[in-house]
């Protein structure tokens, strides 16, 4: 069972009670962080927000099937009063409790629980470990959510077009920089990036972010396309499940990177790519 698998059961077994993203980490044996980037990456939820959406979903099926009073369905649902929970409920469904048992569930969408997943085909072999020197990275930046990062490549069309480049940076290597994630609501900043000197002057409207320490480089021959279906195989495999290898690599908050070598061709999406995950050791 995934560590995903393994928070889904705990969440779903849990929602009556005391819930939060630091009851299901300290359960699973994980840090916060960790969790959080591992759940968005493969359910495309933040927890938090999952676990509003499947509280705020029993209530309405409460609501519609059951005798109970709004109040004891405010309470089941981990609201302190009637007036807490019908903000929530009106700012998910965009109507009232009372609106809604006078009705049909068909009114609404109910977030239902996600199923657990059969482990992914792995398509990546084991990643170079690599301890960073401080090395410094400069582009523009945009901060998105699991559900609007199909828009990162449009950035990099801006990008590309504009033709604004940092003097002294590294030729012909890209890279695609997210950092600064929250754990509460699974944004993140998105960088298109060039590798520069430290000190350097930027271009207006230019970010630097700097990483540095152990990281963990996964390399795939794949199509640009399946960058996606890469990450989710390096949180749900290689940072989740305990039999794989090496066992020693643990995840550490910090930039996760994209690199786009010289042989990466941009209009066909071809020639391969790295992913670098921030390790401890």
């Amino acid at each position: 069972m995934t560590l995903t698998d393994k928070s889904l059961w705990f969440i779903e077994s849990n929602l009556s009670g005391p819930l939060t993203l630091n009851a299901v980490a300290e359960w699973l044996g994980v840090s916060t962080y960790h969790l959080a980037r591992v759940f968005v990456e493969t359910t495309g939820h933040p927890v938090k927000r999952y676990v509003w959406r499947r509280r705020l979903s029993r209530a309405a099926q409460a609501l519609v099937h059951g005798p109970d009073t709004v109040l004891t369905i405010a309470l089941d649902a981990g609201y302190a009063s009637p007036a807490a929970f019908t903000r929530a409920f009106r700012a998910e469904y965009g109507l009232s409790p009372s609106q809604l048992r006078a009705g049909k569930l068909d009114r609404i969408t109910l977030t239902h629980p996600i199923q657990p997943r059969s482990p992914m085909t792995t398509r990546l072999n084991a990643p170079k470990m690599e301890t960073m020197p401080t090395r410094r990275f400069a582009g523009p930046v945009q901060r998105y959510t699991m559900q609007t990062r199909s828009a990162i490549p449009a950035q990099w069309v801006a990008f590309n077009d504009a033709e604004t480049r940092v003097q002294g940076a590294v030729p012909a290597d890209y890279y695609g920089l997210c950092y600064n994630f929250s754990e509460s609501d699974g944004s993140f900043y998105y960088m298109c990036a060039e590798e520069v000197p430290a000190g350097v002057d930027l271009p207006q409207d230019f970010a630097a972010v700097t990483i540095a320490g152990r990281y963990a480089r996964f390399a795939t021959t794949g199509h640009i396309s399946t960058m996606d279906a890469i990450w989710q195989e390096v949180y749900a495999n290689w940072l989740s499940r305990p039999d794989m290898k090496p066992r020693a690599m643990k995840h550490r908050p910090g930039p996760s990177v994209e690199y786009y070598p010289p042989q990466f061709d941009g209009l066909t999406g071809t020639g391969g790519f790295e992913v670098w995950v921030a390790v401890e050791g």
